[in-house]
């Protein structure tokens, strides 16, 4: 669309520093994602950082869009009244078919898994689908953008779910607390919605667990469509709140776990029970909480009329999501290290009993993050001190706190444990003193490409690093 253009689809109330005509694709009111075809919102009632315009400006914005005249600018800018009304005729305008479903998972762990199986299940039977979540943006299980939230802004999630034409694909994304609480997804047409836990987890933004249980349940209660699916893990907190809310609603409920679908173990085999028939899962090893995921994204894939049995036929062949229990084996020694992004106490116990076999415990690497839940690094201590066989605390995103307050924080909980600031060095050391036969996990980054030091990032990855450390043995 030509920015002359943008007068027959909205109502302007001044127009300044009109420039030679540029053509536009997107808009977007985050710095982040915009580039010399975005038109940048700047909504005054926010209060949007300077930096942050700088910052968009710097991409080569063609121009802003805003209920403000910001005379200090020299960009071309398009005043309206209403930012949101406006806002939405033009997302509206640039593409108007929405998906054939939209399906959004939100819960404290295992967001990122659900979602990437239900891609996998639909990649592998041929079934259009689009993915939004921390991993990025995928299309048909491709990556084709980075995200930097787990949930991004209104108008990407518009604009990467929505199509300029007829819509053939379903599309998936990840509903975290802070975008629900926030209403970042504002009227996103949602009519599956999935929940897969609610454990300790940003406390330091939403101040109590009741806090963060309201935001997570309002997916169900605000966002999710009345004609729509509720799909619930009958194991989880507060299951009889939300069934609850439900029921007021008149929202249809489909329970995993128990009765409506689970997996079981019997007779050395994993079975596969939907609504009373039972299929075979033949040789497929699950943990328990891969278990409880799998679960969750074959009910909605049910939802997106994807049989059973061919559900069934796909899950041998699915890839794993990126740092989620990914797997490195020592086939000289028997041994194996997992990296994962178990970074709340929920995930890091669930992973370490997954991996202890015999009562012979996995060892550990681990830290916890700057400037978040800091009632976290109690509770991973204690968890690190109990269930894994050596741990190494190191670094993970420090931030803006001083990484050794970090960790004294840590290690006052899990006093065996060595200290290591280095995250490379920590890595390495606990790769040199891996035994015969046994499992290191490295946990807390997982997919993660970077680490954050103050104002500073700095590449990192995990994979990388163990696969470098790795060489030279």
């Amino acid at each position: 669309m030509l920015l002359s253009e943008v007068s027959k689809t909205i109502d302007i109330k001044k127009i300044l520093n009109q420039k030679p005509n540029k053509h536009f694709n997107k808009i977007n009111s985050s710095s982040k994602e915009v580039d010399k075809k975005t038109i940048f919102i700047i909504d005054s009632k926010k209060k949007i950082k300077r930096e942050y315009i700088d910052e968009a400006i710097k991409r080569k914005i063609p121009a802003i869009i805003t209920n403000k005249i910001y005379h200090q600018l020299s960009l071309f800018q398009i005043v309206v009244k209403d930012i949101e009304k406006e806002t939405q005729k033009l997302l509206t305008s640039l593409k108007p078919f929405k998906p054939i479903n939209t399906v959004a998972i939100t819960g404290t762990n295992g967001k990122t898994s659900v979602a990437w199986y239900i891609s996998e299940i639909c990649r592998l039977n041929n079934i259009k689908i689009k993915m939004q979540g921390t991993l990025g943006y995928y299309v048909n299980g491709k990556k084709t953008k980075h995200g930097s939230l787990t949930t991004p802004t209104y108008e990407t999630l518009h604009q990467n779910g929505f199509s300029k034409n007829k819509n053939k694909y379903n599309f998936v994304f990840e509903a975290s607390s802070h975008a629900l609480h926030q209403d970042r997804i504002k009227k996103y047409p949602i009519n599956i919605a999935a929940i897969t836990n609610i454990t300790h987890d940003h406390l330091d933004y939403h101040k109590s667990i009741l806090n963060y249980k309201n935001s997570k349940f309002k997916l169900f209660k605000r966002y999710l469509d009345k004609n729509g699916v509720a799909i619930i893990n009958s194991r989880m907190s507060y299951v009889k709140t939300l069934v609850k809310i439900l029921k007021k609603r008149k929202i249809k409920i489909i329970m995993y776990g128990i009765k409506d679908i689970f997996i079981e173990f019997s007779n050395k085999k994993y079975f596969l029970n939907i609504y009373n028939k039972k299929f075979n899962l033949n040789k497929l090893q699950l943990s328990h909480f891969h278990k409880q995921n799998l679960e969750c994204a074959i009910a909605c894939c049910l939802q997106l009329n994807v049989s059973p049995k061919l559900i069934v036929k796909s899950l041998k062949k699915m890839q794993i999501p990126p740092g989620r229990s990914e797997t490195i084996d020592l086939k000289k020694i028997s041994s194996k290290i997992i990296i994962d992004y178990a970074h709340t106490p929920d995930a890091l116990q669930n992973i370490l009993i997954a991996n202890t076999f015999r009562n012979n415990k996995p060892s550990l690497v681990f830290g916890c993050g700057g400037n978040r839940d800091k009632g976290k690094r109690k509770v991973m201590g204690k968890i690190a001190f109990e269930l894994a066989r050596k741990v190494i605390v190191t670094d993970d995103n420090p931030r803006n706190e001083k990484p050794q307050i970090i960790r004294s924080e840590i290690l006052k909980y899990c006093p065996k444990a060595l200290e290591i600031p280095n995250r490379k060095e920590a890595i390495a050391k606990a790769i040199k003193n891996l035994e015969k036969n046994s499992i290191l996990i490295i946990a807390g980054k997982g997919h993660e490409k970077i680490q954050i030091l103050k104002h500073k990032t700095i590449p990192f990855d995990d994979v990388k690093i163990v696969k470098q450390i790795l060489q030279k043995y």
